[in-house]
């Protein structure tokens, strides 16, 4: 087949298009990653990205309560107005009833660490006897 010098350089031009239509689409594709990534985002603007965190933790982060010191005429004041219940946190029975279920909990506890702690022993007992010393090896 006998092509023309203008048909030549059509088919010369497309085939450079076809390249940097690959090399602008492999070009996309980094762009496209780079914006998925935040790490491109800390790189490229590392003083914006600091703000940013600042003010996203300032927001989050509660206030703190500033604790109040009241004397014995605000507390009064308080309960008239209603805004204060004067009613005792723990009667005596509970306290009674706290201290006897501690105990019971803390005799628990250390009768279930004893038990853990001898089948421990009889489970890694022989297997540590039986091992080699680090220095023997």
């Amino acid at each position: 087949m006998h092509y023309s010098h203008e048909t030549n350089a059509i088919r010369q031009r497309m085939e450079e298009v076809r390249c940097d239509l690959d090399q602008d689409v492999q070009g996309i594709v980094e762009g496209a990653r780079d914006m998925r990534d935040w790490r491109s985002y800390v790189r490229t603007y590392p003083w914006v990205c600091a703000g940013a965190a600042l003010a996203v933790g300032y927001l989050l982060v509660p206030r703190r309560h500033v604790a109040m010191q009241p004397n014995a005429e605000t507390i009064a004041e308080l309960v008239e107005q209603s805004r204060l219940a004067a009613t005792p946190l723990v009667t005596p029975l509970g306290k009674a009833r706290g201290l006897l279920l501690r105990s019971v909990g803390n005799l628990v506890i250390q009768g279930v660490s004893a038990y853990v702690g001898q089948k421990a022993g009889e489970h890694f007992g022989p297997q540590a006897a039986s091992s080699p010393q680090d220095g023997q090896r």
